[in-house]
This record gives structure tokens, sequence and C-alpha cells, in this order.
């Protein structure tokens, strides 16, 4: 142990912890225009510098005057004018990496000025976006013509038909928005229908600069255009300014354009193109774009095409060889290149001046496809928290009380040694924060929970190795061999256990949407640094205990001792009490499905709305009055045991469209229904109200993105278990996950609850959480198989469950009492995927201990176990011998 490079793995801790912790900083949004004088560079001689501090501060007055004359600019536009106006280069007196001009500059302030971790609409609020959908004058063109179709159609019949089929055009372009936010690392913004032609876009974004951003990205319509310019277009725009460009009439079916280059201290390079109006091609067909650098350093677009796309673009390029092509995007000019043979990959760049921030924008915005409407920004609203500050302060204080509760435990339990996974504990948390707010993640009510219920996973880890400490003291060895055989032979459970939890959180990210990903972020980063916590730091203190203060003693409670429970004995009662509980949850799953009460708006479409109320009107009568009115809806009242005023809700999900009644089609859901149902109900008072749209097609969309989530995440877990130990492990897992599923499915509906997309979240995490108790007994019928310590595998599985008893319910216990108290405690937003994690962690340890053991017991029965410490299969034909040795 002396031997251990002890000061390389604490440099190892103190650069890690050092570079997460400096991450979080600064944890609230700064001044701009301070933020760009703390990163002017710092010239050698004291002359330049004071040259460039005064020409910063000259530049500062000069945009607070712009500001004046005009409140609506920003401070950064306002900036960028200044220095403009000016003719400043301020890329020489900023300091970053790879500025070219100063919308780059602009793009590095207002990262450094906003605060590390971006907090989501529930917790701070953020901006909201009214939007109006107008159809696009060149998409009608191109129906009139046949579009896709090749029939010939009046624009009457063309606009009928949008009419008709608005909602799906109206999805599409949600699920475009989303697609954009989400290729800018927004993953929690809310976008509804809103009205009749209407959508509303909510976005946790305060900062002024970042709105301006966001508008511009919602904006941009992302259509692609290759058009050719005209075979004389020197001769032409020869001599040509801008006085001339106001008189100058382009040819027939031609239109001028240009570009402008701008030039430190100098006036933009402005060139002129003599452009046909008419597109040689669009780009749909263009499958993937993303920024790259030409030869120069200089930045561009790299586009891939589909098949149809490549071969019209090579025919295009072929038939044009000598002549300049234009690619125009949203009617703005970038580039020109002449074509100078044909182009048969099915690749093309767009080159031109963009700005880090802006040519990433593009890229997103061309995958995520084109919309067949122009977007008018009609309104644009600062929003509330979602949840008000009582509510955030509740999961604040939750947070801090299970953290001290698990602190409290652990010390107590396990005395010096949880005094140590304490501090790894709090080390976790900062690298927690700290990696959310180098990866950009949004910290919503939800990812709080995650951070919460990683200090009660993250306990799991220190538990196996201090019980493998414990067994190897009790096997009579001194206490560092013990420390040293702990962390060796536990290493492969820990290891083994957070991998497949990670497999659930990796599909989760990238499979789901919205508060979904941003949770699986969270957990992520959990299970990364819980290892790192566990596994590397506390062994590094355990070290200098060991070298400097001479620990010679470890003291430890314990629940079970010498546990020799006959769990072979209860099989039959307990897959009798298993059966029942499946069936019983199927068919309530079936009854649910019947009365199409079981799926929440995520999945089915319609509008979600919860209000305050005053008193409480039974259920029935809410929905025969809402029935009465045309509207098939289901009504819930939710609340929790530590409810106030503000904590009590009456949540109506309303399946189909909520306005179709009321005369203002742009009026508010939660307002229709308020009005209703106040009038008829006056006792009640329905007052505030939250509310959430989604239209069919983005059900659609979320139904198949929670199916194809929960399959991968069982096969992938299924994959892992069969490498790692064998196929009849795997399945049992496999099973034991369905049995888990269903079974927390079913208690959770009998509650009267919907299925939404949190559920699903949950009910992944179930999974992962499940697997990891059962992972670790399966460690350990491994391990005694290779030692050969039982004689036939169902003794070897008896064997293997009371040996890790202890730490199956210490961790199941200590994970329950935080989500306990989360569900007490955390509010109404995250009730629902904390109830799920309280029957996933009572019915994951049931089946950890109960089932998915004793189905590898009985898929091998009476066979002999292995005594071959070097195969990776528990099974061997050859049984062992008497009095063989182990």
């Amino acid at each position: 142990m002396d031997k251990r490079p002890l000061i390389l793995r604490t440099l190892i801790t103190l650069v890690v912890v050092a570079v997460f912790a400096s991450a979080i900083h600064p944890l609230f949004e700064r001044d701009y225009y301070v933020t760009f004088l703390g990163l002017l560079v710092k010239p050698a001689s004291p002359e330049e510098a004071r040259k460039v501090q005064e020409e910063a501060d000259a530049l500062v007055a000069d945009a607070e005057k712009l500001r004046a004359e005009d409140p609506n600019l920003y401070q950064s536009q306002a900036l960028l004018k200044a220095a403009d106006d000016k003719g400043v280069d301020l890329t020489k007196m900023v300091r970053g990496n790879d500025l070219q001009d100063n919308r780059d500059v602009m793009s590095v302030i207002r990262k450094h000025a906003s605060s590390s971790i971006r907090l989501g609409l529930d917790l701070n609020g953020g901006v909201e976006f009214i939007l109006q959908l107008v159809p696009d004058e060149g998409f009608l063109k191109e129906l009139e013509k046949g579009g896709d179709d090749g029939k010939n159609r009046s624009r009457k019949d063309i606009e009928a038909d949008i009419r008709r089929n608005f909602d799906r055009y109206r999805d599409i372009a949600i699920e475009t928005l989303r697609k954009r936010l989400e290729g800018q690392k927004i993953f929690e913004a809310e976008i509804a229908p809103s009205g009749d032609s209407y959508v509303a876009l909510r976005a946790p974004v305060v900062a002024k600069d970042e709105k301006v951003k966001l508008m511009n990205l919602i904006k941009m319509s992302a259509k692609l255009n290759f058009r050719m310019v005209h075979p004389q277009n020197l001769e032409l725009v020869a001599g040509m300014t801008a006085d001339k460009e106001k008189s100058f009439v382009p040819p027939f079916g031609y239109e001028l354009m240009k570009t402008s280059e701008f030039r430190a201290g100098q006036e933009p390079l402005v060139t002129y193109y003599v452009v046909e109006k008419r597109p040689a091609m669009t780009g749909k067909d263009v499958v993937s774009a993303y920024p790259n650098k030409d030869q120069f350093g200089q930045r561009m677009i790299a586009l891939s095409f589909n098949a149809r796309g490549a071969a019209q673009f090579a025919e295009v390029t072929r038939a044009n060889v000598g002549r300049q092509m234009a690619i125009v995007l949203d009617d703005h000019l970038y580039c020109a290149p002449v074509i100078k043979d044909a182009i048969t990959g099915g690749q093309a760049t767009i080159s031109g001046r963009f700005s880090d921030e802006e040519i990433k924008s593009i890229a997103d915005a061309l995958v995520s496809g084109s919309f067949p409407f122009q977007i008018k920004i009609d309104a644009v609203f600062d929003t509330d928290p979602k949840l008000g500050a009582a509510n955030v302060a509740n999961g604040i204080w939750v947070g801090v009380f299970s953290l001290l509760f698990v602190a409290a435990f652990m010390c107590i339990y396990y005395r010096l040694a949880g005094v140590i996974a304490v501090c790894a504990l709090g080390l976790n948390i900062v690298l927690v924060l700290g990696a959310m707010a180098a990866f950009n993640a949004t910290l919503t009510l939800p990812g709080i929970a995650g951070i919460i219920l990683t200090i009660g996973m993250a306990v799991d880890a220190n538990v196996l190795v201090f019980e493998r400490i414990r067994e190897e003291m009790a096997g009579g060895k001194n206490l560092r061999t013990s420390v040293d055989l702990g962390y060796s032979r536990a290493f492969s459970a820990v290891f083994d256990a957070n991998v497949t939890t990670l497999i659930t959180a990796i599909i989760l990210m990238y499979v789901g949407t919205g508060a979904i990903k941003g949770f699986a972020v969270t957990l992520s980063i959990g299970i990364l640094s819980s290892l790192f916590t566990a596994l590397f730091v506390t062994r590094l203190i355990f070290d200098y205990l060991f070298r400097y203060f001479h620990l010679q003693k470890l003291t430890m409670m314990q629940f079970f001792k010498n546990a020799h429970f006959n769990f072979r004995a209860m099989r039959g009662k307990v897959f009798a009490i298993s059966g029942f509980l499946i069936v019983a949850s199927l068919v309530l799953v079936g009854v649910r499905i019947h009365n199409r009460s079981m799926l929440g708006i995520d999945f089915t479409g319609g509008t979600v709305v919860s209000f305050n109320y005053a008193e409480q009107i039974p259920q029935g009568e809410i929905e025969k009055a809402l029935q009465a009115a045309g509207y098939e809806a289901t009504v819930t009242y939710k609340y929790n045991a530590m409810s106030t005023t503000d904590d009590r809700k009456l949540e109506i999900l309303v399946r189909g469209d909520l306005t179709k009644e009321s005369v203002d089609t742009t009026a508010s859901p939660k307002d229709v229904l308020m009005n209703l149902l106040n009038k008829e109900f006056p006792k009640a008072q329905l007052s505030g109200g939250l509310e959430s749209s989604v239209g069919g097609l983005i059900g659609d969309e979320f139904t198949k993105a929670a199916l194809i989530a929960i399959g991968l995440s069982i096969i992938g877990i299924g994959v892992y278990i069969s490498l790692r130990y064998e196929f009849t492990f795997a399945l049992s897992s496999i099973l034991a996950l369905a049995h888990d599923v269903i079974i927390a499915l079913g208690i959770f509906l009998a509650t009267g609850r919907t299925v939404s997309l949190t559920v699903v979240a949950a009910l992944l995490t179930v999974i992962g959480y499940s697997i990891n108790d059962t992972v670790v007994i399966f460690d350990r019928i491994r391990e005694n198989a290779r030692l050969g310590i039982c004689g036939t595998f169902d003794e070897n599985v008896n064997l293997s469950v009371n040996q890790t008893l202890n730490r199956t319910i210490l961790t199941s216990f200590t994970t329950f009492i935080v989500v306990f108290v989360l569900f007490l405690g955390g509010g109404i937003a995250i009730n629902d995927f904390v109830l799920i994690m309280m029957l996933g962690i009572v019915i994951g340890t049931y089946s950890s201990i109960y089932i998915s053991p004793q189905l590898v017991s009985l898929w091998h029965a009476k066979e002999p176990v292995s005594t071959n410490n070097n195969v990776k299969s528990v099974r061997n034909p050859e049984p062992k011998k008497a009095g063989e040795s182990k």
C-alpha cells in the first residue's frame, strides 16, 4: 500500500475538483459591459494597456448613449454597433480563441456574462414567444405547380387544404422548432399550439442577449436555394455603388443581391451579383449539415444530400460548368463560387461571413428542416417561474434534508468509514453541478430531483466496498489487507451495477425529449461522478489515514449477522404472489386503455390544465359538466402530504381542440376552462392555471420515442449481462425487469394517475436501479461459483443472496428514504416521478432477492458449480470432489 503513488493520485483529485468547481462560477448572470472590460487583453507595455482600457471605456460610453437613444437595443447590440461605427476591431482587444470578427467577440462576452448553470422555466422563468404561422409564398407556388404529387391545383384549393390540415402542418413546425432548440442544447423548452393559428414557445432563457439569439433562430426558415448568377454579371454590376443600386433594373427573371465583408477600420467591402430568381435546386434534400473550416481557417458549412439531391446537384453543376452558383439561405446571399466541374459526390459547402454562434445555428436549422410557413413573432413576454418561490424553496430544503439524513446515517452505521463516504458525497455534488455547468445542462425541478436521487444512489458503491471490507476483516485479515481486498473484490460489482444503470441513462439521453433528456444528462453525470468519488477518492483518503495516522481499527454496525434465510423454500409462494400482481396489473392496464384514461397528454395529444382551487368539487361532477360542454376530459386532484395552498392543484386533461367553443380563437385554453367551470361551480373559485398542449403528431412521436427507449434499455442491459455473465442470467434479469415495470405501473395506475413522459422516465430509472441490485447478487454468485464454496448451484444462489443481504437492504433503505422525503416535500411537479421511484425501489429490491436469482437457480436446477477461477461461465459439468480444497 505504501508503494501506491499517493502524490500523483492527490494531484489528479485536486485537478478534477478544481476544474469542475471552477465551472460552477459564476452562479448568477453578470453585467455585459463589466464582463467585456474584464476580458480585455493585457499588453506588456503600460502605455499600450492604458490605450486599450481608454478605447474600451469609450466604446462602453458610446454604447450607453446608443441605448439611451434606442431603449430597445440590448447591451451586446449597442456595443457591436458602437465598435462597427468607429471601425474598431474587437478581436485584437478581447481574449479568446478563433475570433474572426466582432460578432465572435460578442458571443465570447455573452458566454462569460451568463450564469454557469441555466435554470429551467419552473425555477427561474424565461421567455415566451407567441408565433403566428403564415403559409410561405414560395411553398404555395411550389404546390400550385404540382409539388411532390405532380398535380396542378388552384391557389384557392391549396389554401383550403392548408386550413383543413393545419394541425398536421403545425405539429411539423413544432417538432422542427424543438429539434432546432435541442441543437442549441435547450432541451427544456415548451412548445405548444395556442389558439387557432398560433404557437406558444417558452424557453428557459432570461438574458436579453440570449433572447435575441433565440429570436433569430426561431425566425430562420432555413430555406436553402442554389441559384445561377447571370453569365455577364461583371459587366452588369461594373461600377455599382449603393446609390446606383436603388435605380438598377435587373434583366427579366433576375434580381440584384450582394455580400458584405467586414474590414477593421475600413468600410465593408460590398460585392454585387445579378442572380436568377428561380432556383436551380433547393436544399430540401439536405440530410446533414455541420460547421467546418477550409484550408485557410475560414468557417464554412459542409452539406450532404440524399440520393435524389445528389443526382440533381450533379445534373445542375454539370450543365453550368464555368458559371457562378449563388448559395442563398433565407434570401441572404452567402457566396457565389464558380463551378469548375460537375459535382457528383452529393457534397457541397457554404462559405461566407459567419460568426461561430451563427454557423452552428444555421447548420442545426438546415438539418432540422425548413418550414412550409413563415414565422411571425407576434409577441414576446417574460414568464415568471412556474412553481413559485415556495416550491423552489421546498425543493432545496428537501435536498438539504436528504443529504443530512444520508450523512448522519452513514456516520452512525459505518463510523469512520461513513465519515469518509460523506466527504466523497459532498465532493460528488460539487462534481455534478460543475459538470452540468460545463455541459450547458439546464437545471429544472426534476433535475434537482435527479441530483437528490444521485445522493441516495451514490451511497451504493460505498456500501458495497465497506461490506466487502467487513467480510475480509471477519475472515481474520488485518485492516490494511481487508481494505485492499475490499476495493479489488467489490470493483466488478460496482462497475457492472453502474454500467447497467448508465446504459439506461444514455438511451434516455439520445431517445428521450424535453425534461426526460435533461434528467438523463443529470443521471449520467451523477453515475460517473459517483464512480470517481466512491472508488478513487475514498481509497485515497484511506491511504492517507494508513500512511500518516496509522489507522489500525475500523468498526461498523451490522443489520444481519450471519444471515442464513432459506429463500429457496419461499420460491413457490413468492412466484404465486408475483403472478397474481402481474395479472392484476395487466387487467388494470387493459381496462384503463379501453376507457382511454391511461395515457396522458404527451401521448394522446390535447391539452392539460391545472388550477388552484378554494373548495374541492367531486371529480365526477366536473367531468360531467365538461362532457355536456362537448369536451372529453379526465379530472384529477393533486396534492402531497406537506401541501400548502399553492401546492394543491386541480388537473384537467382534455383530448382534442379545447378552444373549439370559444368565440375568441386566440383565447388561452386555461381561460376557456376556468370561465366555464367557475360559472358552473362558483364555490371552486378556480384561479391561476398552467397549461400544456400537444398535437396528435407530436403525441405519436413521443409514444414512439418512449417505446424505443424502453426496448433499447432492456436489450442493452440484456446484451451487457450476457457478455459479463451468461445468457441465462440476462434472460432472468429481463424477466425480472418486466416484472418490476408491470407491477409498478399497475399500482401507479390504481391510484388514478395517467402515464406521461415523466412517468416513462421514472420507469426507465426503475429499470436501471433494479438491475443495479440484481447485478451485485449475480457478481457474488459468479465469485462463489469460481471458489467452489457450494456443492450445487441452488445452494450457491441462496448463499449469495444471504451474503449480499446487508448491502441490498442498506442501499434500498437509504435511497427509499431520500425518495420518500422527495415525495413528501418535492412538490406536485415531480410527484408522479417520485411515486414510481418509490414503488420501483420496493419492487426492485423484492425482485432482486426473490425473482431474478431464483429464476437463474431454476434454470440451472441441481447443476454443480465451477471450480475453475478463469472461466466466465458459472456452469461446469464436473462435480467437486469430496475433500477438494477451496
